[in-house]
């Protein structure tokens, strides 16, 4: 709503997002598999976060979990530093998934 003066305008401005206070309920996922990430799951989405970070350790939001394991992934992968062909990188990415699916139901 705009109140028109002689000289200016004032715009009246609205609010958004969260009621400040307001929590959203969320729960943690930290398996030594996964070190050093950990998946915070909410309502929406599995957002992964690198627990070794201060500040800013927010890696992802998925709205999936696997999606979220699968990026966890390729971070480790990607943190060995090491040079892969595409045999060996594809042969180590299963390895990593395959372990993972061990734990897994």
């Amino acid at each position: 709503m705009y109140l028109k003066n002689k000289s200016y305008m004032i715009e009246d401005k609205k609010a958004f997002g969260r009621v400040k206070g307001q929590t959203k309920s969320q729960s943690t996922i930290s398996d030594a598999s996964l070190s050093p990430y950990e998946i915070q799951v909410d309502d929406y989405s599995f957002t992964v976060i690198d627990s070794t970070k201060t500040g800013n350790n927010f890696c992802g939001s998925f709205t999936q979990l696997e999606n979220a394991v699968n990026k966890i992934i390729q971070y480790q992968l990607a943190n060995k530093r090491e040079t892969y062909s595409l045999n060996s990188f594809i042969e180590s990415y299963k390895n990593i998934k395959e372990n993972l699916a061990k734990i897994s139901i």
